[in-house]
């Protein structure tokens, strides 16, 4: 009897995990809990900016769910309960990913209601100044009449001369940046949109994956810390992002479960954010490039991307 492999979530390392599907089924009985959609977050920005129909990528037509959300795990019994019952498993791969703060309106988990919401908005307040809310802000200001963006600093994690360039970009794109603190009590204009990072899920927590208000440990080889037959991809891992991270850990762990037993190994991600027509800003590590070039390669990475995904 093969052992039971069941898939959580559909994040972007799991749509590697179900690109290689044909062979898993090899080796496991292959369950799936989630959605049949999602939404490829590094593209949803151009929707907004009207440089891309759609971001939403469909579950591959030869998958069936067999139930869509995953309520509670027990680790130790090796059994999940889902809106359709229970279901145990040998494996186990989440990739349900983490959550917004709470900030007004979340960009994760994104859904394709939520950009309807954002594009129907006729002023949007963003607030959080890393490279989510900047592309944001970016992209809605080619639409709305207003756009104010909260941040202390813009691209902290970039070069000073960087953070100002492109803090200068804004402004002059017609955003208004405001170089503060968002308060909750500050009276918002239009729709609030929370980009000021991810936190962990309290389900993590109660079902024992992580400490109270942490990310979940894994091992070298991205294997709970300590139950060994759960594979964590994406932002959900202690140490991972989500974009790049979460399409590495997702071929990581689907080689893993072939038998290419390799440890994970951290590189430095190429992020490539949309800014004003015709340009992008290009980011690997401190190293950074702003232009035509860096928006040609990002179109070309994204279509691609859209073209493996589309069934």
């Amino acid at each position: 009897m093969k052992p039971r492999l069941v898939l959580v979530g559909l994040g972007h390392g799991q749509l590697e995990i179900l690109a290689r599907i044909e062979q898993l089924r090899e080796r496991y009985e292959v369950s799936y809990v989630g959605l049949e959609e999602t939404v490829y977050t590094g593209a949803f920005p151009q929707v907004i900016a009207n440089e891309m129909a759609s971001a939403v990528v469909n579950l591959r037509p030869d998958v069936t769910p067999v139930a869509s959300r995953l309520i509670s795990l027990d680790p130790v019994k090796r059994i999940i309960e889902t809106d359709q019952g229970m279901i145990a498993y040998d494996h186990l791969v989440l990739a349900t990913g983490a959550k917004s703060r709470g900030i007004g309106t979340g960009l994760k988990p994104m859904t394709d209601v939520a950009i309807e919401h954002i594009q129907a908005s006729r002023a949007v307040t963003i607030v959080g100044g890393g490279k989510a809310g900047v592309e944001l802000a970016f992209a809605c200001v080619r639409s709305k009449q207003h756009v104010t963006l909260y941040a202390k600093q813009i691209l902290p994690d970039l070069p000073n001369r960087v953070g100002r360039h492109i803090a200068r970009r804004l402004v002059a794109s017609g955003v208004t940046l405001i170089a503060q603190q968002y308060e909750g009590g500050d009276a918002p204009d239009g729709l609030v949109l929370d980009a000021t990072g991810v936190v962990p899920v309290e389900w993590w927590h109660r079902s024992g994956l992580a400490e109270e208000g942490s990310f979940i440990p894994t091992d070298a080889y991205l294997r709970h810390a300590t139950y060994q037959d759960i594979y964590i991809t994406g932002d959900m891992a202690m140490g991972l992002n989500g974009g790049v991270d979460a399409v590495r850990s997702g071929r990581h762990v689907a080689s893993a479960l072939l038998g290419d037993q390799k440890p994970y190994k951290q590189r430095t991600s190429l992020n490539i954010l949309l800014t004003t027509p015709g340009h992008a800003l290009l980011t690997f590590g401190r190293l950074t490039w702003h232009g035509r070039c860096s928006y040609w390669i990002k179109r070309q990475i994204d279509r691609r991307y859209m073209q493996k995904f589309t069934h």
